[in-house]
């Protein structure tokens, strides 16, 4: 913008013949920076991954829940079909004083939708029997399956970066893995579980079929002291905590299934933007609410997951001090 600057005048009229009067003009323009406008495009996953760790209490008092599970794992696994998701499923044991502790059962060790019976492949893994040793470290069991070195040797192609996590432990005990993981197991199983969200963007619960809290139950099948760590974990993660003396496996199960679900709800973009310019639409259409901004590192965060293959396209201008 241009400025027109009078000096002010200091000759009175009687001294006007030996007077100068300067008149100047600042032709100064100020630069005027354009914004940098950005647009980015992000599809939804058409086909979430979960990685799904079944941790099975083979001690001797836990032949009959064994059996119910392997009787109804059907409506586990038809959730996951029905949900539409990329699921692998390990199986594990409570024992940490074998030789294999943390070790994934079964021939094959992963279970995937695209085995040839999904079903008959997790109870052929899972019938660990009922000679474990305690005491039942189910927490423990969970680290030494997920850390290394069991993780890329023994346990290699369970954990994948992309996928989920989702830990379900049946046991009619609680934990016991003070030997393994220390005076507080609870947090060690946490710990790892935000580290595993932390590195993959995803999501990572725990949940827990155990015995009721405080008192523990009694079924069909017999009694089960309360699972109290275990449901503590599971809470504390987003898990679901569900009986294990319920009259209905199947639902239980269904619903463990569903839990499975994750869609992601974080993209990250590829500058800072100013936050007052971001528009975003979803499959075309402007989506003012529903979303957050964070800016360390840049990202868009929805409430709730777009749908599967949704199409996420994000417009803004760059930060002053990016560009």
């Amino acid at each position: 913008m241009a400025r027109t600057l009078l000096k002010p005048l200091w000759c009175s009229f009687a001294l006007l013949q030996g007077c100068v009067i300067e008149n100047w003009i600042d032709d100064h323009d100020d630069v005027v920076i354009e914004p940098i406008e950005v647009e980015e495009q992000f599809f939804q996953t058409p086909l979430p991954k979960v990685d799904v760790l079944w941790i099975i209490d083979d001690t001797g008092s836990m032949a009959q829940e064994q059996a119910r599970l392997f009787g109804d794992f059907t409506a586990f696994v038809d959730e996951l079909e029905v949900l539409g998701l990329d699921y692998q499923i390990g199986v594990v044991t409570t024992d940490m004083q074998s030789e294999d502790a943390g070790m994934l059962r079964g021939n094959p060790w992963i279970v995937t939708r695209l085995s040839p019976d999904p079903v008959g492949a997790f109870v052929e893994g899972a019938n660990v029997g009922t000679e474990g040793a305690g005491p039942e470290a189910g927490l423990a069991a969970m680290v030494a399956a997920l850390k290394e070195p069991l993780r890329s040797n023994e346990n290699r192609g369970f954990r994948r970066d992309d996928a989920s996590l989702h830990v379900v432990l049946l046991s009619d005990a609680d934990d016991q893995s003070e030997d393994w993981l220390g005076t507080d197991p609870a947090s060690a199983a946490l710990s790892l579980l935000t580290d595993e969200a932390n590195r993959t963007g995803l999501s990572a619960r725990f949940s827990a079929i155990v015995g009721d809290v405080p008192l523990g139950c009694f079924g069909a099948e017999g009694a089960a002291l309360a699972g109290t760590r275990y449901t503590e974990v599971a809470l504390d993660s987003g898990g679901i905590q569900a009986s294990i003396c319920s009259d209905d496996f199947g639902v239980l199960l269904g619903e463990l299934g569903s839990a499975a679900l994750d869609y992601p709800t974080r993209f990250e973009l590829q500058a800072v933007p100013d936050p007052e310019s971001v528009r975003v639409s979803v499959n075309g259409i402007r989506v003012d609410e529903g979303w957050e901004l964070e800016l360390l590192p840049p990202t868009l965060e929805f409430g709730e997951p777009p749908p599967a293959g949704a199409q996420i396209d994000v417009r803004y201008s760059l930060a002053e001090d990016s560009q």
